[in-house]
C-alpha cells in the first residue's frame, strides 16, 4: 500500500495521522497532487480555525503546478472552504461525487459540509447517491456504507442506520467511524443499554489512535447516563473529555453536553463548568461554527463566567456584519440562542422558553448532529415548565438541584 492509499484509508476510518502518513511527499514526487489533496482535505475535515493555514499552505505549494483536472476541482473546494465559504465548499466537493463516483474522498468532506452546515437532508442525498452507485464488491464499498449509516442516523432512520453501520463493519471491524456510526443509530433509536453494551464490545475497535476516540467515549457517557450507570459516565468525564477539552474546542462541546446531562441527574458537576470554560475561554474562536459558540456559552454561564459570555455575545455581533454565510449564522442562530441562554442563566424563564422556541426551526442550521443539539431544545422546554417560578441561583439552574422536573430531557 502506497503513502497516499494509506493516508485516505486512515482518514476514511479515522485512526492515526493521515497527513504524517504522507512525510516526504514533495514537488516532484509521483504521488505529490494526491498528497496534497489529502492534506487540503484534512484541514477542512478538521472544522476548526486552526486547520486553515495547512489549506493555505497546500493552495500556496500547489500554484503553477500541473495539476489534474480533479485535482483542481478539489483544491478549488478546499479553497471555497479557506475563504469562509462553506456552500460553495460543499457544492464543489459534490460536484466532484456527482462526476468521479470513486471519490471517496470527495464524499467524505462533502458529508462533513454538510454536517458543518446542518444539511441532513443533503448529506443523505449525496451519501444515497454514492451507496446506490458503487459496485458492491469493489474496495471502500464499507466506507461508503459506514457514511450512508451515518447520514441515516441523521434522517432519522435508525433501523436502517444501524443496518448499514454493522454491515459496514462486517469485514473489518477496526473503523472508528463505522463503530460511531452503528453508536449513532442506537443512540437515535433511545436504546442506551443496547448503546452502551455495543461501545464496549468495540472498545478495541475505536479507543486507540483515532481521531473520533473522545467522540466515541462521550457516546459511551451518554449511554451510560440514560442507562444509570452515572459512576462510569463520570469517569469517562474525568477520564477522557475533560483532558481532551482543554487541546479541543470540540471536545470541550462533548464535555458541556455531558455535564449538562450529569446535572440533570443531580451529580455535582459545579466545579468541572470552570475546566471547560477555561478550555472555550482559551481556544474559541468566535463565528466560525454556531455548534461550537453555543456550547461555549451554556459552558460560560453554567460557569458562573458572566463576562465571558459577554465579551462572546458582542463578538457575535460583531461577526453579524456583512453578507457572509458565518455573517448570516450569527444574526439568525448564534445571537438569538447565545440570548436565549443569557436569560435562562439569569432565571428569565418565559423569555428564555419563548427564545428557544424561535429559535428552534432553526437550531439545526448551526451544524452538529441532531443528538449533539438536543440540548438546546432541552433547555427551552425546561425554561418553559419553570416559567413563573422562583429565580434560581447558579447551583440550582445548572447543578445539583437541576434533578428535579429534568429526567426526561437530552434523551437519546
Amino acid at each position: 500500500m502506497n503513502k497516499t492509499t494509506l493516508a485516505i484509508d486512515n482518514l476514511l476510518r479515522a485512526i492515526g495521522d493521515p497527513v504524517s502518513d504522507l512525510r516526504g511527499i514533495g514537488p516532484g514526487h509521483p504521488e505529490f497532487e494526491l498528497a496534497q489533496i489529502i492534506r487540503a482535505g484534512a484541514g477542512v475535515l478538521a472544522k476548526t480555525p486552526e486547520a486553515l493555514p495547512s489549506i493555505a499552505e497546500v493552495i500556496q505549494t500547489t500554484r503553477g503546478s500541473a495539476i489534474s483536472h480533479r485535482g483542481r476541482a478539489h483544491l478549488a473546494a478546499a479553497e471555497a472552504w479557506l475563504a469562509g465559504d462553506p456552500v460553495l465548499a460543499t457544492e464543489r466537493y459534490e460536484a466532484i461525487v456527482n462526476r468521479w463516483h470513486d471519490d471517496l474522498l470527495g464524499l467524505r468532506l462533502a458529508q462533513s459540509c454538510c454536517f458543518f452546515l446542518g444539511w441532513q437532508d443533503r448529506l443523505l442525498e449525496i451519501t444515497d447517491r454514492a451507496m446506490y452507485a458503487w459496485p458492491h464488491d469493489r474496495v471502500g464499498f464499507e466506507a461508503v456504507l459506514a457514511m450512508a449509516s451515518f447520514a441515516h442516523a441523521e434522517g432519522g432512520d435508525a433501523d436502517c442506520a444501524e443496518a448499514l453501520g454493522r454491515r459496514a463493519l462486517a469485514n473489518n471491524p477496526a473503523c472508528p467511524m463505522g463503530v460511531h456510526a452503528v453508536a449513532h443509530s442506537i443512540a437515535e433509536a433511545g436504546r442506551p443499554r443496547a448503546g452502551a453494551a455495543w461501545m464496549r464490545e468495540q472498545l478495541e475497535h475505536w479507543a486507540g489512535e483515532s481521531r473520533m476516540r473522545v467522540h466515541n467515549a462521550w457516546h459511551l457517557a451518554m449511554f451510560n447516563v440514560d442507562a444509570g450507570d452515572i459512576a462510569s459516565a463520570l469517569g469517562i468525564l474525568d477520564e477522557w473529555l475533560l483532558p481532551a477539552s482543554a487541546g479541543s474546542s470540540l471536545d470541550a462541546c462533548d464535555a458541556a453536553a455531558l455535564l449538562w446531562r450529569l446535572a440533570t441527574e443531580g451529580v455535582d458537576v459545579e466545579s468541572r463548568w470552570d475546566l471547560v470554560s477555561n478550555a472555550f475561554e482559551q481556544r474559541l474562536t468566535p463565528g466560525f461554527w454556531p455548534y461550537v459558540d453555543l456550547h461555549a456559552a451554556l459552558a460560560h454561564n453554567a460557569a458562573g463566567k458572566p463576562r465571558r459570555a459577554q465579551r462572546l455575545v458582542q463578538a457575535i455581533e460583531q461577526c453579524s456584519a456583512g453578507n457572509s454565510h458565518a455573517a448570516s449564522r450569527a444574526r439568525n442562530i448564534t445571537g438569538p440562542g447565545l440570548r436565549a441562554l443569557g436569560a435562562w442563566s439569569e432565571g428569565r424563564h418565559g423569555e428564555a422558553a419563548a427564545r428557544f422556541a424561535a429559535l428552534k426551526p432553526l437550531l439545526a442550521s448551526a451544524g452538529g448532529s441532531r443528538i449533539q443539539l438536543e440540548i438546546f431544545d432541552s433547555l427551552g422546554r425546561e425554561a418553559g415548565r419553570r416559567q413563573g417560578t422562583f429565580l434560581p441561583s447558579r447551583k440550582q439552574a445548572f447543578g445539583e438541584s437541576a434533578r428535579a422536573g429534568l429526567a426526561d430531557l437530552v434523551e437519546t
